[in-house]
């Protein structure tokens, strides 16, 4: 394991890896293993919006909308989050969150971080995966 989350999901499980194509990558991920939790990241390892190709920059945008989409058909969720803060791993990623539609307001936005130990469950958050995969591709 390396200081890195995002390099060392390169070697994740096929059944953690939701999505893949030659640049970007979507994986459920240990702590983050709550249903409908995801992590979007580039494969390379290259460091916030800056270390991004011009295609990459370009592709992230395709992707993220491929995304939001499947997991909303998926999920049902109103809203897909995208949490990216690049303080803990500056590896080019985000935390890509379904939010259910009675969440509390205290735990809007930011504030579902709060929830990530209590919601974890790693069996959901897999099978869950399997309809996401399905639906991007």
């Amino acid at each position: 394991m390396s200081a890195c989350l995002p390099c060392d999901l390169e070697e994740a499980d096929a059944a953690a890896q939701v999505y893949r194509d030659d640049d970007w990558s979507l994986d459920v991920a240990a702590p983050y293993d709550a249903p409908g939790w995801y992590i979007l990241r580039l494969r390379r390892h290259a460091e916030g919006w800056e270390g991004l190709s011009p295609d990459e920059a370009a592709g992230f945008g395709v992707i993220s909308q491929r995304v939001v989409a499947a997991i909303r058909a998926v999920t049902g969720a109103p809203t897909v989050y995208f949490l990216s803060f690049g303080e803990n791993y500056s590896h080019f990623h985000f935390l890509v969150i379904a939010r259910e539609p009675d969440l509390a307001p205290e735990h809007r936005g930011a504030g579902i971080l709060a929830l990530r130990e209590e919601r974890r469950d790693p069996a959901a958050s897999l099978a869950l995966a399997v309809d996401v995969r399905a639906t991007l591709t």
